[in-house]
């Protein structure tokens, strides 16, 4: 028993490099061109650590070492170092407000673009430096007009809106379908809850 199972092992590391490298090679095809540089904040997906299987983005971290031509080290704000493939990091963007996002998967959602915020002052620029030249005179002189008489929509901050009271009419005998429901698993329960919490809390 013991010598077929110091022949298996022996065969084994004969192919374990070669099959290292292939491996390797079809991961690193999916590799975009993505620099970081150190002290760089970004966001890893990696295994959330209530479950190991299921990953999402966490962050952020600090680039401290390069690893070419594909691997970052990455200190997390817990401490940890990370080594991680270029595929699972991204450039990691300060909000004001923060919403937690649960990816599913990586390849689905691509790169992670900011949100444009504009200042007041910006917005006024835009509002004054509109390019209306392509238009005939009539037109841009309507444009001109509906662009004056609303403003204060390009101007002003950014307010919650007053909305009117909505009346709700019930076709009579007519029976009331049950919603589909989509079951949450018991192990992202918790940080459902939380979510929604802080959502509320914006409102």
């Amino acid at each position: 028993m013991k010598i077929k199972m110091e022949k298996a092992a022996e065969s084994a590391s004969l192919t374990a490099a070669q099959k290292q490298k292939s491996y390797g090679d079809y991961f690193n095809k999916r590799s975009s061109v993505k620099n970081f540089s150190i002290g760089e904040q970004v966001v890893l997906l990696i295994p959330d650590s209530s479950n190991k299987i299921y990953a999402r983005w966490t962050g952020p971290g600090e680039i401290i070492q390069h690893h070419p031509p594909h691997s970052y080290k990455v200190k997390l704000p817990d401490g940890t170092v990370r080594h991680v493939h270029v595929n699972k990091i991204r450039k990691y963007h300060p909000r004001a407000l923060v919403v937690g996002v649960i990816f599913e998967d990586d390849h689905e959602f691509r790169e992670i673009h900011p949100t444009p915020n504009l200042s007041r002052s910006t917005s006024k620029r835009v509002l004054h430096e509109t390019d209306l030249n392509h238009l005939k005179e009539t037109e841009r002189e309507q444009v001109l007009a509906i662009l004056l008489k609303h403003r204060t929509l390009f101007t002003s901050d950014v307010k919650i809106a007053k909305v009117g009271a909505h009346r709700i009419r019930l076709k009579p005998n007519i029976e009331r379908k049950k919603p589909f429901l989509y079951c949450i698993p018991e192990s992202l329960k918790i940080k459902v809850d939380e979510q929604i919490e802080s959502s509320c809390d914006l409102i």
